[in-house]
């Protein structure tokens, strides 16, 4: 049998040591779930600035709905109790604002490739035809953050075969996801009612749980705030 020399022993045992060291932080990591709870408002000002020449439709691939009641297994479940209870009635009262959408769900602190898109279709909905996701990019993976032009009728000129496609007022998804911290991303595109152009809202904002964030565009803003389930997690 081969002899092992006191410096070869000490890196096996140190390599092993590391190794129980971190299975037991992953699992915790991976135990971890946070609350997320976002409101959604619209700014009442009419600007054209940032707005696009056409209307966008923002390419998710599997964003999952908010769900209403739990559902075993899924990525998403709903939450029990809304907090930001002052911030909505401060929007409610304001004349500059309209509130659209005041809601959260519940998530595993996962990582930018694992966690969920959550969709959002708030206001009203309608039929528009959108350019192929193949003319935009040949690679499937990089559409995930995407947006197609879209028009409400198909325009005579167009050289390509256009899609038909669902929309609403405000379109796309918003994730989060953990790092060195947490991250949440939008993936939305505004469109006022009966307009034939889009503002893009796409973006993403390093923030700390516990702490109330507000991100906004020339139309539309959010502000979010991220409880983590166990009062013991990190940020």
């Amino acid at each position: 049998m081969t002899k092992l020399t006191k410096s070869k022993l000490c890196s096996i045992c140190a390599f092993i040591s590391i190794a129980f060291a971190v299975v037991p932080q992953l699992s915790i990591a991976q135990s971890i779930e946070y609350d997320v709870e976002i409101i959604i408002f619209e700014n009442a000002r009419q600007t054209r600035v940032g707005a696009s020449d056409t209307l966008l439709l923002p390419v998710v691939n599997n964003a999952q709905p908010i769900p209403q009641t739990p559902l075993p297994g899924a990525a998403i479940q709903p939450i029990g109790e809304l907090r930001l209870l002052s911030e909505v009635e401060k929007i409610k009262g304001s004349a500059n604002h309209q509130l659209l959408f005041h809601g959260g769900w519940r998530q595993a602190a996962l990582d930018k490739e694992s966690a969920p898109y959550v969709s959002i279709a708030l206001g009203r909905s309608f039929n528009l035809f959108s350019e192929p996701v193949s003319i935009i990019d040949d690679n499937e993976d990089e559409n995930e953050n995407q947006f197609l032009r879209a028009y409400l009728t198909p325009p005579l000129d167009s050289e390509f075969a256009l899609q038909q496609a669902r929309s609403a007022t405000l379109f796309g998804a918003v994730k989060v996801w953990v790092g060195r911290f947490l991250h949440f991303e939008t993936h939305l595109a505004y469109t006022p009612s009966g307009a034939d152009f889009s503002y893009a809202f796409n973006s993403q904002r390093r923030m700390r749980s516990r702490q109330t964030h507000y991100i906004d565009n020339s139309r539309v803003g959010i502000i979010t705030k991220i409880f983590p389930v166990d009062n013991s997690a990190p940020n």
